[in-house]
């Protein structure tokens, strides 16, 4: 077969290899260590966008349907969700899907008039196969204890950067998609994203959240680094750290932080200083009610930077 792409396996030694067969797609996954072939799958569409989004499982976003394959096995793909039709002309950016397994998007950028840039969102659940259309750029999924008092809980939560199309403010949206915890009401927050004045027509590309820390990073198309605290949608930081596009970001498992690549193949790293992070969000000037946040952020994540305040308030 000959291979139209290959897709290397982000933890494994797993290679997935794909190639147009007319209007379909086969698609095979190999171990290299093993030197087998895994499996072997044909999808009834053509694929424009493919990613590794668990340790055995494959997405493929097709030209009318996405699709998942178990890539542990000999299996048949299944086909979760077709497009919607506001996504027919969009180049399909990303597509993820929660932990939980309930819920998925893909989103696509689109151009009306071959000038301004555009982005369609198709935030989708599997278990009520519904679908929800939102303007969005960007976005990923979180479990993090959002719950005023009970900090045992885990919220699941959709993170998105949103701009309408007749509207030039882009904001950040947090929502929890899943169940709130006893006695509380679903969380649900948004802020304006204040782009860089030099940065016209900037908008965001990529989103990563570290749970560590109960963070959000987003980088835009003109190479801008945004920090988010997520019960806020606080700002804490916002830094320009290439005038290159970065197409591809990773979570780094052992700082979580981001492991990001640029257009010209530079490779940044980017990570929170732990032993800082709480001190930085209390002297921030910018950050309404810098000290409490900064003070829920220390004990809701146990970070250091507040020890004093919790003794003297002991």
């Amino acid at each position: 077969m000959k291979a139209d792409s290959i897709l290397m396996h982000k933890e494994k030694n797993i290679v997935a290899v794909r190639a147009a067969n007319g209007d379909a797609t086969v698609i095979q996954v190999f171990d290299m260590e093993g030197s087998k072939k895994i499996t072997q799958v044909q999808i009834a569409d053509s694929t424009v966008f493919w990613k590794w989004i668990g340790l055995n499982k494959l997405a493929v976003v097709g030209k009318n349907s996405v699709w998942h394959i178990d890539a542990s096995q000999q299996s048949e793909p299944v086909k979760m969700f077709d497009r919607a039709p506001q996504m027919a002309t969009c180049q399909i950016m990303n597509y993820d899907m929660d932990a939980a397994g309930q819920w998925c998007f893909v989103v696509g950028l689109y151009s009306p008039d071959n000038k301004n840039i555009q982005s369609q969102m198709q935030l989708y659940n599997i278990e009520r196969k519904q679908a929800q259309i939102l303007e969005g750029y960007a976005g990923c999924f979180m479990d993090l204890p959002l719950t005023v008092g009970n900090s045992s809980y885990k919220n699941s939560l959709f993170a998105f950067c949103e701009k309408k199309a007749n509207e030039s403010v882009h904001r950040l949206h947090i929502m929890e998609i899943g169940n709130p915890a006893p006695g509380a009401q679903k969380f649900k927050i948004n802020a304006e994203i204040t782009m860089a004045p030099d940065a016209i027509g900037d908008f965001p590309v990529l989103m990563q959240v570290a749970p560590k820390y109960g963070v959000v990073f987003v980088i835009t198309k003109l190479g801008y680094l945004f920090m988010y605290e997520t019960s806020k949608a606080a700002l804490i930081y916002r830094q320009r750290i290439t005038d290159q596009l970065i197409f591809v970001a990773v979570r780094n498992m052992s700082t979580d932080g981001m492991i990001c690549v640029n257009k010209a193949g530079q490779v940044f790293a980017i990570n929170v200083e732990d032993q800082n992070l709480v001190k930085f969000v209390m002297a921030a000037q910018h950050i309404p009610d810098a000290k409490n946040l900064a003070i829920t952020m220390a004990s809701r994540y146990g970070l250091a930077g507040a020890d004093d305040i919790f003794i003297s308030q002991f």
